[in-house]
């Protein structure tokens, strides 16, 4: 019985994956992943995070 429940948790769990990667194929033209691009995102994340500490 629980060998049951563990396959049925991961058809879901495969299935869920599976509609997570074909929504983000999905959502748009495709961007280059660059050093740059990480760069420029670390920088986002910093900034926001010192937003939300400073307003503490």
């Amino acid at each position: 019985m629980l060998k049951l429940i563990r396959e049925d948790e991961k058809r879901t769990a495969e299935e869920k994956l599976e509609a997570l990667l074909l929504e983000g194929l999905n959502s748009g033209d495709p961007i280059e992943i660059t050093p740059e691009y990480w760069e420029g995102k670390r920088q986002q994340l910093i900034k926001r995070h010192q937003q939300r500490t400073s307003a503490r």
